[in-house]
């Protein structure tokens, strides 16, 4: 059994400390709430070991790094990635590395093969391994819990809703309440409320030709895992956990929005790319010198891509706003004809907009106050960040979850509005033309920043939800007894490595105050 001391829970006997093994996707949207978990759960007293390779050590080790500094206990597990091994060119050890559709399959094979150098790695571990958290799209962990006879539970990186949409289409596909045309509209089924969506935007992960072999190999590691956990909070999707959890017979946890596990400024900086800390100040600044709620924030994450054209309209559709704004323009969207029109757009706006090419600190400029509005792909990341600092939407889905994720926001939170309402298309590539255009930018703009009160009160369900979602992460909030109940689960319950394995020195690096990086 255990008891519950100032916050922190402790085992009553046998090891003093249970020990969370962390193994993310290696891609920017999984590794960030990943690692924001595990600093979580350092700070709940458990010892965290986040499994990662030397590309993605680079990453996020001056955040890990922050963290022990505080006084947390994070190790980074370093292995090295078969690139070679598979045909991958060297240092593709991330998905944002391995754009190339021909690319990804080799991409997760070359993670596959990780297996028994992980295995290995963790059998000279001490304090043994506690359980493995795995991400979904890390099926090949079920074979490293099995060998080692670990808990081990799903890392949901999508949002709830996403998952039982998803899991309701496909469950009800063969009986008739969804239509065989991918394209029909359809009103998702076994939801409270009326949710309509074609099919092919509410597929599951990897539910595509081609991917059938790994897509049995994640519902197989999702049915036989020990339980589930999801970067979300109870008042976001309450209904949906509960409908979700029954479906699955298996208990969920909700622990997030893990974002807001960094309380000081200067994490939200490091969060993802220590190379921006340099950039926040001059941005922070811009932003002090603009009105309250006035200004668009507008970034597609990591992996979206944007055709040369619909990023012309973006551009033009924020000049004719007339209104303040941020734009993050990923290095590989700025083709020849975008550079050669960038700097003039940069010249128009140049007392009112402020375009950043790579990758932006993005809690540091959705946590100011000067911003209003922001103009997103929907990935789940930066939907919940948005959510957690009470900033309302555009949403404009590229690519899997995030049509869901858009259904969500407008719909049912009501807390954004869409650029392009009704799009049907299964997904926004780099070569696509004429979905949206500078008038839909623009309109979109005015309705979420208007004074008109249906976006007076879009803004008010937004604060609201902002202030729950602090409350969830507060002591005796729902996420944080969430978290609670499956680190109490995790030591009540778990089975250790075998006590035949040999114990390595016992303390390795424990008052670390950089990430121990092991490379194995």
């Amino acid at each position: 059994m255990t008891k519950k001391m100032n916050n922190i829970i402790e085992p009553s006997s046998g090891q003093e400390k249970p020990h969370f093994v962390l193994v993310p996707l290696f891609a920017q949207g999984h590794m960030i709430p990943m690692v924001d978990f595990g600093c979580l759960l350092a700070a709940r007293g458990a010892l965290v070991t986040i499994v990662t390779t030397p590309v993605n050590t680079t990453r996020i080790k001056s955040f890990v790094d922050c963290a022990n500094a505080d006084g947390l206990v994070i190790r980074l597990a370093e292995l090295q990635f078969p690139c070679a091994e598979v045909g991958l060119p060297e240092g593709s050890e991330n998905v944002d590395l391995v754009m190339e559709t021909e690319k990804i399959d080799k991409f997760f094979l070359a993670t596959s093969m990780l297996t028994e150098p992980l295995v290995a790695y963790l059998r000279q571990q001490w304090p043994k391994p506690t359980c493995l958290v795995s991400d979904s799209s890390n099926p090949w962990t079920r074979d490293v819990a099995r060998e080692l006879g670990l808990l081990r539970f799903i890392f949901h990186g999508p949002s709830c809703f996403f998952l039982l949409c998803s899991h309701n289409v496909h469950e009800y596909a063969s009986s008739g309440d969804v239509p065989g045309d991918f394209f029909q509209p359809f009103f998702v089924p076994g939801l409270p409320q009326k949710i309509e969506v074609v099919r092919v935007q509410a597929l599951r992960f990897f539910d595509y030709p081609g991917w059938e072999k790994f897509l049995e190999q994640k519902t197989e590691a999702e049915a036989t895992a020990d339980g589930h956990i999801i970067n979300t909070f109870r008042e976001l999707e309450s209904p949906f956990l509960d409908l979700y959890q029954r479906a699955l017979g298996k208990t969920i946890w909700h622990i997030g929005p893990v974002s807001l596990s960094n309380k000081k400024p200067e994490d939200a900086i490091f969060r993802g790319d220590k190379t921006i800390a340099e950039e926040a100040q001059r941005i922070s600044n811009w932003l002090d010198a603009k009105d309250t709620a006035s200004v668009i924030y507008v970034s597609f994450g990591t992996i979206v891509s944007n055709s040369p054209s619909h990023t012309l309209e973006i551009g033009t559709g924020l000049e004719a706003s007339n209104r303040p704004f941020i734009w993050v323009i990923k290095q590989w969207d700025i083709t020849p004809e975008v550079e050669k029109w960038l700097p003039e757009l940069e010249e128009r706006t140049r007392s009112r907009g402020l375009i950043l090419k790579g990758w932006a600190p993005q809690v540091t400029i959705l946590s100011h106050p000067s911003v209003g509005a922001f103009l997103t792909h929907s990935g789940w990341n930066s939907t919940l960040e948005a959510v957690s600092l009470g900033v309302p939407m555009i949403t404009w889905p590229h690519l899997t979850d995030q049509f869901l994720n858009e259904n969500l926001v407008v719909k049912v939170l009501q807390t954004g509005v869409a650029l392009k309402p009704q799009m049907k298309t299964p997904s926004v590539l780099r070569e696509s033309e004429g979905l949206i255009s500078r008038e839909d930018v623009e309109l979109a703009i005015e309705a979420v920043m208007d004074e008109g009160e249906e976006a007076h009160a879009r803004r008010q369900r937004a604060k609201q939800l902002a202030i729950e979602a602090k409350r969830a992460m507060e002591p005796d909030g729902s996420s944080y007894q969430s978290l609670t109940l499956l680190i109490q689960h995790v030591l009540d319950t778990a089975v250790t490595v075998s006590d035949t394995d040999p114990d390595p020195d016992p303390n390795p690096n424990s008052d670390c105050k950089d990430a121990t990086v092991t490379r194995v």
